[in-house]
């Protein structure tokens, strides 16, 4: 799995976008998983290997100089993929189970398409590939150093100018399935994220479909009649039913062109082909100009190349498909054949989804210390330690059943019946007395901040309220409607709330690219241009349309997306609801289960509102939400000056000149009216250490499931 993800820490803490929607880390919250990880449908949702130690309290950012073998990282010679750890722990034989809940089933195994994306995917591959975003190379420990796996695999920076790495991937590592680990599955990857074989005229659908494309990057419609229907014709819309599928007879346009549905800020910047050593577990990847979060956005594993080649490419045995597929990537990279290629892409975007236990064990295979033995229609999966894992930490735990329950209260009351040991529900009062009220059962409660934040975005590109398309193409009005809209968006209430009963210190939170409380926070809430949204104004909403010339004798109709059985969620759209509605808004509610899935269809939608999940500590992961080709950019925002800031800002080395462009790119985003951050949001997790113990949680996706091989059954 490519590394995807999060959040700035050098001169300032900065919250990374990879967008991982859904689950349960507390709450449900974005499809993707942040900047460098993509989104998942709620974002939320690290790895530590240090023992949990004391585990009611949270991990903050620690000093990794102190660690032995750091004085070596990012150094031509020493690691570029943070501090080795050395040789793990023998421990004895794992034993027993633990029962955990989380509120949203996986659906793919692949999380680094679009569509995979999530919270809900990424804690299920998380168990099953023991890395940062899966990679098996990286994890967090419970300080938030960045921990190099040197058992699973190194990295060894043979050049900074220009950027050079090989990976080499320890010898034995083997896939669940048997077959080892080895270059091809990193070629794989970089194949998929580094968009070198993609196809401007082609576009991967919500659905997993990969269709030809109009120059703006939307998919062509062939009627029913059999001629296009292209997304300016007003016929356009009228092909799709309320929930954003094709009706009957409507179809894609097919592409002959290849389109991954995955992308990598770094990878792009990959535009050779790699080297693979002579006995295929290295690979040497040359960067094409320097990128500043290399560590953690370096080379991995995704799903397993030899699978890819058995299902793309016909080949049986395993070795000869892994071959066959390196083999097919090189003939397409020089200028040949390209048709196994796009067998191999469109087999990576959809034969890794699956939501119960598939036929062939290579769509689940991981190299990971658990391995998936069970996976039932109600989301429940049911984890195996793996007797041959010896690459990494050793688990306590025999068995992890993992089930899914999606409302709070329930996942509180199975705790009190005794048939779960671990949760991390939405934190709200009420579920916070339940759990106090049962701490004679042995139920601890770990609070703090959450690795997510809430915000609202603004879509651009679906001839909506927003869209300039809506008004001939008047880009100046458009803004005047998106900045109206922002206004009335009442943030100061929805703390007030909603949160504060949880953390009567929280506070609206003013950035998008910097967590309340870092370093570089107050300096850039400050001067990012925040200022104009301090408060709600919904006289000041009026004004704005009709200097605009607005009509607004009938109300701007915006259809609200959020999760349609999140608890909070519903009672922020109530809110907003009443408060825009009064600036001259009809706020109409489209909330849907699956929200996360459907955030790339803003045909569906204008606005949406979600969290994006921090799950790594970078410094230029937040740019995919916002530049104009950016993985997690769904709302068709397009900014060059804030494409060309980010291009600087994955180049820059000097954390004062990172603080300025993140200044300056803010600026731009408050100024575009893009969307609003609102809020960091509050965890709570709870144990029953009477049945679990080593239980912890840090600040960074995937929270309570960081080091899950240190949970031990307490009986």
């Amino acid at each position: 799995m490519g590394r995807h993800g999060g959040i700035k820490v050098l001169s300032a803490l900065a919250v990374a976008s990879l967008m991982v929607v859904a689950g349960c880390s507390g709450d449900d919250d974005n499809d993707a998983v942040s900047g460098g990880a993509a989104p998942s449908t709620t974002a939320e949702t690290a790895t530590s290997t240090a023992n949990a130690g004391t585990p009611t309290t949270k991990a903050t950012a620690g000093s990794a100089a102190t660690l032995p073998g750091a004085e070596n990282v990012g150094k031509v010679g020493g690691s570029g993929c943070g501090i080795p750890h050395g040789p793990y722990e023998q421990r004895p034989a794992p034993t027993g189970e633990v029962r955990v809940a989380f509120n949203q089933a996986a659906y793919s195994f692949n999380s680094n398409t679009n569509r995979g994306n999530s919270t809900a995917n990424n804690n299920p591959l998380w168990l099953m590939k023991a890395g940062q975003s899966g990679d098996g190379f990286i994890y967090y420990d419970q300080d938030l150093n960045l921990i190099n796996n040197d058992q699973f695999g190194t990295c060894t920076i043979d050049s900074l100018d220009p950027l050079t790495i090989t990976y080499t991937i320890k010898e034995g590592v083997t896939w669940s399935d048997g077959v080892p680990v080895d270059a091809a599955d990193l070629l794989s990857e970089w194949a998929a994220e580094s968009g070198v074989f993609n196809d401007a005229n082609t576009v991967v659908t919500d659905s997993g479909v990969t269709a030809q494309a109009d120059a703006d990057g939307n998919p062509i419609i062939v009627g029913p009649d059999g001629t296009d229907i292209n997304p300016t014709d007003p016929a356009y819309e009228a092909a799709f039913d309320a929930d954003g599928a094709l009706l009957a007879g409507y179809v894609y346009k097919e592409s002959t062109g290849i389109s991954f549905d995955s992308i990598n800020p770094s990878f792009q910047l990959v535009t050779k082909f790699p080297v693979i050593s002579a006995d295929g577990r290295s690979l040497t990847a040359t960067w094409d100009s320097f990128y500043v979060d290399y560590q953690v956005f370096g080379m991995s594993p995704g799903v397993p190349a030899h699978v890819l080649g058995q299902r793309a490419l016909g080949v049986t045995d395993p070795v000869a498909a892994s071959k066959a597929l390196v083999d097919a990537l090189r003939t397409a990279y020089d200028g040949g054949d390209k048709a196994p290629v796009k067998k191999i892409a469109e087999s990576y975007n959809r034969d890794f989804d699956a939501t119960s236990l598939p036929a062939d064990p290579g769509i689940y295979a991981g190299f990971g210390p658990y391995k998936l033995v069970a996976f039932t229609a109600d989301g429940t999966m049911t984890f195996e330690a793996r007797e041959d894992y010896t690459w990494g930490p050793q688990p306590k735990t025999k068995t992890i059943i993992y089930s899914i329950i999606g409302d709070p209260t329930a996942a509180v009351q199975a705790m009190e019946n005794e048939e779960v040991d671990i949760i991390a529900p939405q934190a709200t009062p009420d579920i916070l007395t339940q759990l106090q009220g049962i701490a004679d059962r042995g139920v601890e409660v770990i609070q703090g901040d959450g690795d997510t934040f809430e915000h609202i975005d603004l879509a651009e590109n679906n001839g909506g309220p927003f869209d300039p398309q809506a008004y001939g193409g008047d880009a100046a009005k458009a803004l005047a409607v998106r900045r109206a809209f922002l206004h009335a968006v009442p943030r100061q209430d929805i703390v007030d709330r909603l949160i504060k009963p949880l953390n009567k210190n929280a506070i609206v939170r003013n950035a998008q690219t910097a967590v309340p409380g870092a370093p570089s926070y107050d300096a850039l809430a400050a001067a990012n241009g925040s200022d104009e949204y301090a408060k709600t104004d919904v006289e000041l909403s009026k004004t704005i349309l009709a200097d605009a010339g607005i009509d607004t004798t009938k109300p701007i109709t915006v259809r609200f997306l959020a999760d349609s059985e999140n608890p909070r969620r519903q009672s922020e759209y109530e809110l907003i609801h009443e408060s825009v509605d009064r600036a001259g808004f009809d706020l109409v509610n489209v909330s849907r289960p699956d929200w996360g899935s459907t955030l790339a269809n803003t045909s569906v939608y204008d606005t949406a509102l979600f969290g994006w999940q921090t799950n790594a500590i970078v410094v230029a992961g937040t740019m995919p939400n916002y530049v104009s080709d950016g993985q997690n950019n769904f709302y068709g925002y397009n900014n060059p000056k804030v494409d060309a800031l980010a291009k600087d800002l994955q180049a820059t080395t000097d954390p004062a000149r990172q603080d300025e462009i993140l200044i300056e790119v803010e600026k731009q985003l408050f100024a575009d009216a893009f969307g609003l951050p609102i809020f960091q949001f509050p965890e709570i997790t709870a144990y029953n250490e009477t049945y679990v113990k080593g239980v912890g949680t840090i600040t960074i996706a995937p929270g309570v499931f960081f080091n899950f091989w240190d949970w031990e059954p307490a009986s």
